[in-house]
């Protein structure tokens, strides 16, 4: 039974009929009156000097307003971990599709030709793709003025490496010493783009005072409104963001992108300019999952008890460091995976290169690293005799446990989602029993949860309905949704009389955004907070109004009810209006959290991340059938367990999951910008491959309910854990289907293909 009158209950997403009868307005709606259209200039090739831009030929079309260079643009450098990056490339262009220029005009079809009317003179300069060459002394140095860049990290930078860490837990060579069994195993990830369907898209303009207003596709309000100002060397008070309805970001829109360019042409044309990205664009020169190369050392007992690990990370940055750092700190956090290693060693480096300009998608690193993790347990546990499930659960991390941060771990429910995944697939009695060219594959996962600042208003308005003001927007995951149902539990209401408004700088209160699976949990209880509030002053007055103490009055069926006398009592509207018209004014709640504090001392050396407010778990089940003619693998089912806290919003939640879950299949199997030379090669839906509605396998999803005292009513984050498991687990079914261990993402048919034919 249900002890909540919103929380555990599927209520429909507050934003779904506007979605699904076409009335959401997005950015590519956008309009304004007198508005002009923003096309950009890409660079063309991957390292050059700029000798010259001619836009004269361009300027002299009939409706083109304005062009807009790195002579336009303020000399002030900008980032989220290092400050590297300008608005156009000045000097230099680093990669093929670096912003050149830029111009406005008064339909999106003149803009895009008259981008083909600027002549750009370059002298090419040597490029580099190959991490080890780029990592050469003699190597080109794409960032030659590193070493002063501001880092919001302690950074170890020189020559083309933007970061360079190290932590260390325990004495990793005693342990290998101590040994029975030592593995060793070099993974590739590849790179995969967000594949988000609606496309990048802002308007920008100035007031007649000079301050600027921009609507765009964000995910980070707050993070947007920063850098914006940052990039365009304005104070905060005179910039204003407005977060518009998200069609997917999966971490590709995080804080600004093409903003500070559509701001440059609104100041030099005086009128509106609004830009959106073509397809080719999005794939070409967006910030997609950059790949990583992952080297495992592993030191085993005979009984399978892991004694020693040592991680090695190399993670292509592209041409600047962008979340690509912080994608490395992350990794570098979970380099044990969900197990009790007392041994640890991990080494990161994070290289520039002119492959292209990558950034983070969901998982951020944990992914890739979750992949050669789960995979080297299967291949500990096929070289020891053992079934993989046993060894994972013989090394299970607990309650408490260090890990190699130095941070405990809490909330710890690895073993409950285990032992859920085992019982609802069947798996003990399908190993080895699947017949021929059917395997079963299993996968842990863990991650953080809970990143750094949140803050939200609760108002109440006159006629008793409830606005949560917050810097969070919905990318489609049902975050609004469930922001409604935490504010109307606290204060005892319907879900239906609970509004989100639009997220805006300017009224909106700071909150990080939506990643990291941080919504729930972090703007979650900013929410809770501010619901709370409110509810105290509603109860102060109801007590001053009913002549007893606060402790006296209860809260029920939306009515505020004097315990010794329940005849005596208030309903939530009878409050709101003593409160506007007779006692204290209006009633807003205010709400703040912060999850993650700094290290203190730091630990490890250039080590970027903070500790993690708290811990969440999973454990996918995956089957498989091989096709060994082809190389071509069905994915047949899949049981997904995870620990979830509480329960929020089930239709929700499930809806994550399955989705996670998709999107973890396609990184497993075929998704992958192919790039050469600098170049993508594969810059549409026509040939980049995402998983559809044929590729989805029957999906169970499967929740250990155990409430975690941090979270809002317990609950915790979901938006990343399902996509983390699917790949290791098909890897591991495809090993237990073939014999055949594949260390490269995606596991193309070509690629098992050419695999199986090896091991023949």
């Amino acid at each position: 039974m249900n002890e909540y009158i919103a929380i555990g209950r599927s209520v429909p997403h507050v934003e779904g009929m506007a979605k699904a009868t076409g009335r959401a307005i997005y950015g590519v709606d956008l309009s304004l009156p007198g508005m002009l259209y923003g096309k950009i200039l890409f660079s063309d090739r991957p390292h050059a000097r700029i000798v010259r831009i001619d836009a004269r030929r361009a300027l002299a079309l009939a409706g083109v307003k304005a062009v807009v260079t790195s002579a336009d643009a303020p000399n002030r450098r900008y980032g989220v971990y290092i400050e590297d990056q300008l608005i156009f490339a000045k000097d230099r262009v680093l990669y093929v599709g670096e912003p050149v220029a830029a111009v406005a005009a008064t339909s999106e079809r003149l803009a895009a030709e008259a981008v083909k009317h600027i002549v750009v003179e370059y002298e090419d300069l040597p490029p580099v793709f190959d991490l080890e060459a780029a990592m050469r002394p003699d190597a080109p140095q794409l960032h030659p003025e590193i070493v002063p860049y501001v880092a919001h990290y302690s950074a170890i930078k020189y020559g083309n490496i933007c970061l360079e860490a190290r932590l260390e837990q325990g004495d990793v060579e005693r342990g290998f010493a101590e040994a029975d069994h030592i593995f060793e195993d070099t993974y590739q990830t590849q790179v995969m783009h967000q594949a988000y369907l609606e496309p990048h898209a802002c308007v920008a303009g100035f007031d007649p005072s000079g301050r600027l207003t921009v609507w765009t596709t964000t995910q980070q309000v707050s993070a947007c409104h920063a850098e914006l100002a940052a990039a365009l060397n304005m104070p905060m008070s005179q910039v204003r963001v407005i977060g518009t309805w998200l069609g997917g970001g999966f971490g590709g829109k995080l804080k600004s992108h093409l903003e500070p360019i559509a701001a440059l042409l609104a100041k030099a044309t005086g009128r509106p300019v609004k830009i959106t990205l073509t397809r080719e664009e999005e794939f070409t020169t967006t910030r997609p999952r950059p790949p990583y190369r992952i080297h495992l050392k592993t030191g085993v007992k005979n009984d399978g008890t892991i004694v020693a690990k040592q991680v090695d990370l190399l993670v292509d940055a592209g041409a600047y460091a962008d979340h690509t750092v912080g994608t490395a700190g992350l990794a570098m956090t979970f380099a044990q995976g969900p197990y009790r290693i007392p041994n640890c060693k991990v080494e990161a480096r994070v290289v520039y290169t002119n492959n292209g300009n990558w950034g983070c998608m969901r998982g951020y690193g944990v992914t890739q690293l979750t992949f050669a993790t789960e995979s080297q347990m299967d291949t500990i546990a096929h070289a020891l005799g053992m079934d993989p499930a046993d060894l994972r659960l013989k090394n299970l991390c607990q309650e408490g446990d260090p890990i190699v941060s130095t941070q405990r771990l809490r909330s710890v429910h690895i073993r409950e989602t285990m032992e859920a995944a085992l019982a609802a697939s069947g798996y003990r009695e399908k190993k080895g029993r699947l017949g021929p060219h059917r395997g079963i594959g299993i996968a842990n996962t863990i991650l953080n949860m809970g990143l750094l600042a949140s803050s939200a208003a609760v108002r109440v308005n006159q006629d008793a309905t409830v606005t949560i003001l917050t810097s969070v927007t919905d990318i489609g995951s049902g975050t609004h949704t469930v922001l409604c149902q935490i504010a109307a539990e606290v204060l005892g209401i319907p879900v239906e009389q609970v509004h989100v408004a639009a997220p805006d700088s300017d009224s909106s209160p700071y909150d990080l955004g939506s990643i990291a699976s941080r919504t729930t949990y972090d703007a979650g209880n900013a929410v809770r907070l501010a619901a709370e509030d409110a509810r105290a002053q509603l109860i102060r007055l109801a007590a001053k109004s009913l002549g007893c103490s606060e402790d006296e009055i209860i809260m029920e069926a939306g009515r505020f009810i004097r315990r010794d006398r329940p005849e005596r009592s208030l309903s939530f509207a009878d409050l709101v209006g003593i409160s506007l018209f007779v006692q204290q004014g209006p009633i807003l709640g205010r709400g703040s959290w912060l999850a993650m504090r700094t290290f203190d001392p730091p630990v490890g050396e250039g080590y970027p991340q903070p500790p993690s407010g708290s811990f969440v778990f999973g454990t996918h089940v995956v089957e498989v059938e091989v096709d060994p003619e082809t190389g071509q693998v069905t994915v047949l089912n899949v049981t997904a367990a995870h620990d979830v806290g509480k329960v929020i919003n089930p239709a929700g939640i499930e809806g994550q999951v399955e989705g996670g879950v998709v999107q973890g299949i396609g990184y497993g199997l075929f998704e992958e910008l192919v790039v050469r030379d600098g170049v993508i090669q594969n810059p549409s839906f026509l040939d980049y491959h995402i998983p559809t509605a044929l590729d989805a396998p029957p999906i169970r999803a499967v929740f250990v309910e155990i409430p975690d005292p941090s979270g809002p009513f317990g609950a915790k984050g979901i938006g990343e854990p399902p996509v983390m498991a699917p790949a290791p687990a098909i890897a591991n079914a495809i090993f237990d289907a073939t014999g055949v261990r594949v260390k490269e993402l995606p596991i193309t048919p070509e690629r098992l293909y050419w695999a199986l034919r090896y091991n023949e």
